[in-house]
């Protein structure tokens, strides 16, 4: 018998290091408050509210991994970023209300009703939101539609390019829009589904240099570089940082789905990497280049015209992140009686978008022509229509009243509902399940005309043909999607 020497030390049990933790983060928390409400930067009423808030966020059960990264991101989104704008007052283009406006207040109020309705919708879909594991198949291959979707998105880009008069023209023509500041010069109006399907080709061609039947170090190689390439060349060039960092995470998945398993250290660091490469390019989507990173604050303040508290991270944060102030401005708007709601009028023109204006001349507008209505008096510039994103909680409060904002906090939960479902009988559907994935999230940050765009490029153009573009060698038979589709149709019931 072999005798284990102890070293005297009782390992603490993981409740008490966890409840140790816990009292921690609230004392710091509570540190925090007071020292807030002792220097009067913060209304007792404005804490009061986002501590509710939060409180709420923090009771969602995180059933599955996705469900714990939506709590997270509303988290900040809602308990955070308003917060902090607040207390730093940066104004971005609008003008701050008081925190004891009645905006604010409202937006509080509608903002913890709209989480009420979220943590319920999820208690009642529990059994739909049960942990699985992906299923992972190394077996699959790329077969003859994958290749002429590589070829048809890599002509897409070529026809772009030959249109527009080539590499120098276009970063020519996007550094004059970016001078504009706005969307009433759009270079690229009119390429809209080809400029779709351009941005797919890294992805379509990553899948034709990773799926082959012999695979070896120089082709996995040549598959990553390309998709900063043509990433840069479809995307990048023209300042969309989405038309990057969605490619790299969708590229990964389906690394992992189809090629090689990636252990969970090894995707956390390539998460880390792609969430630095998204910040990296925030210079470029600002267009102001990546000369004298030092004076980068002041170039950005004197460029936007923006006095902030942290040069580029506020618009990235309480900008890109946020839409506390624009639905603020959007409540007070809403609240005037004489204000008439669109009544659905702006989804009807999201969908209306992406018909081509050759075929269709007076199509209706898009959520532009209200929002740029009610931002018109109070946003600082001379466009006739904003470029400002309200998200989707926000146009359904244009739209249907401040009813139509909280009710809209159930559409991401039917997304969760239905995420969850996609793939889990049939790796064929594994990469629609990897461009679905942001859905929830983008939910909060998009309009439907932004949304609609994502949902033709990512799921039409790439997601659902990638079903259909799979084959197994061997004479093996490919996964059946009868069922899968039977269980998408019954997630979509009310």
């Amino acid at each position: 018998m072999i005798a284990i020497k102890s070293s005297g030390r009782t390992p603490a049990p993981p409740n008490s290091l966890k409840a140790g933790w816990l009292a921690l983060i609230a004392g710091a928390v509570s540190a925090i408050v007071l020292v807030v409400l002792y220097t009067a930067r913060a209304h007792t009423l404005t804490i009061i509210l986002n501590g509710i808030l939060i409180a709420l966020i923090l009771s969602i059960k995180p059933r599955n991994p996705t469900v714990r990264w939506f709590r997270v991101f509303l988290l900040f989104f809602f308990g955070v970023f308003p917060l902090w704008q607040l207390l730093v007052g940066d104004e971005i283009y609008l003008k701050l209300f008081p925190q004891d406006s009645a905006p604010v207040v409202a937006w509080y109020l509608l903002s913890i009703a709209g989480i009420a309705l979220t943590k319920i919708a999820l208690d009642i879909n529990g059994k739909a939101l049960t942990q699985w594991t992906a299923p992972t198949d190394t077996t699959a291959r790329a077969g003859g539609l994958a290749y002429l979707f590589a070829a048809l998105s890599l002509c897409a880009l070529a026809f772009m390019y030959v249109k527009l008069g080539g590499y120098s023209h276009v970063v020519q023509l996007y550094n004059t829009r970016v001078e504009s500041n706005g969307t009433d010069y759009d270079p690229f109006r009119g390429l809209g589904v080809i400029q779709a399907f351009a941005n797919t080709s890294p992805l379509w061609v990553f899948v034709c240099l990773t799926m082959r039947r012999r695979r070896n170090v120089l082709f996995t190689t040549i598959a990553f570089v390309q998709l900063g390439a043509l990433g840069w060349l479809s995307a990048g060039v023209a300042g969309s940082r989405q038309g990057i960092v969605f490619v790299l995470v969708f590229a990964l998945f389906i690394y992992h789905g189809f090629v090689k398993p990636i252990s969970a250290k090894k995707a956390r660091t390539f998460g880390i990497g792609v969430a630095l490469t998204g910040i990296l390019l925030i210079p470029l989507k600002l267009g102001l280049g990546y000369s004298d990173l030092a004076r980068l604050p002041q170039r950005f303040a004197e460029q936007r015209d923006l006095e902030v508290s942290m040069g580029p991270l506020s618009a990235f944060l309480f900008r890109d992140l946020s839409r506390f102030d624009v639905q603020a401005v959007a409540i007070n708007e809403v609240e005037k009686p004489a204000y008439d709601l669109a009544m659905g009028r702006s989804f009807a023109g999201a969908l209306a978008s992406i018909v081509p204006s050759a075929l269709w001349h007076d199509k209706p507008e898009t959520f532009a022509q209200e929002k740029s209505e009610i931002v018109r008096a109070l946003e600082r510039g001379t466009m006739d229509k904003t470029t400002l994103l309200f998200g989707m909680p926000g146009e359904f409060l244009i739209n249907f009243g401040l009813a139509g904002f909280v009710l809209s906090f159930a559409i991401p939960v039917w997304l969760l509902v239905t995420l969850n479902r996609v793939g889990r009988h049939s790796s064929r559907w594994t990469a629609l399940r990897t461009v679905l994935w942001p859905l929830p999230f983008l939910f909060f940050l998009f309009d439907s005309n932004v949304l609609v765009y994502y949902v033709v490029r990512w799921v039409v153009l790439f997601g659902v043909p990638m079903g259909f573009a799979l084959k197994w060698p061997g004479g093996k038979r490919a996964p059946s999607i009868s069922r899968e589709m039977h269980d998408i149709a019954i997630s979509a019931k009310p």
